[in-house]
């Protein structure tokens, strides 16, 4: 057993959240937190495996601020499965608790001017396992999926509530920018 919870995790976010800082220096402190409530998982319940086959990946939300600045949630991949190249509009956390979900790191090549239209390029991959963490400013922009046999799990933390944010998912082969879909959400047990 750990001697760091998920609610002294969510504690500590939530207290550097309430610093004001710049998404760089949020990632800064916060990237070390999540990857040491990584480190002990008996805090995970069987249910965060719980997983919405369309979307092919299941959402349990552990923790949303008052005032929206920060929400905490865990993402359960199917296997062979993931979403889209897509962007937050919010500084976001992702660290891996089970399994292996690779990350790909997308950068737009044109100058963002011409609504609906976006040329995208991958830029490189992460691979994201156990106590592994990447981090993402507001316009950066990835995919992931899971190429293994078996369900993953990772903990998610963004400067804001997805759901609520206006985001952009990308289509690289069409060249092509539209809005984020709503993706289907639960709360803890």
């Amino acid at each position: 057993m750990s001697d760091y919870s998920i609610d002294q995790f969510i504690a500590d976010a939530t207290a550097i959240v309430a610093e004001g800082l710049d998404n760089r220096q949020v990632l800064q402190k916060m990237v070390p937190l999540a990857k040491r409530v990584s480190q002990d998982t008996s805090w995970v319940q069987l249910d965060f495996y719980d997983c919405d086959e369309e979307q092919g990946f299941g959402i349990t939300m552990l923790h949303v601020a008052d005032d929206e600045s920060l929400s905490v949630q865990t993402v359960c991949w199917l296997p062979g499965r993931g979403v889209a190249p897509h962007d937050h509009q919010t500084w976001g956390i992702v660290v891996g608790l089970d399994g292996v979900e690779k990350n790909v790191n997308w950068l737009r090549q044109d100058d963002g001017s011409r609504p609906g239209y976006a040329d995208i390029a991958a830029h490189h991959e992460v691979m994201v396992g156990a106590g592994d963490a990447c981090s993402f400013l507001p316009d950066d922009i990835h995919s992931v999926e899971n190429d293994g046999d078996k369900p993953t799990l990772s903990l998610h933390l963004y400067g804001a509530v997805l759901a609520n944010n206006e985001r952009s998912e990308f289509d690289p082969e069409a060249k092509v920018q539209r809005p984020c879909p709503k993706r289907v959400r639960k709360a803890a047990n």
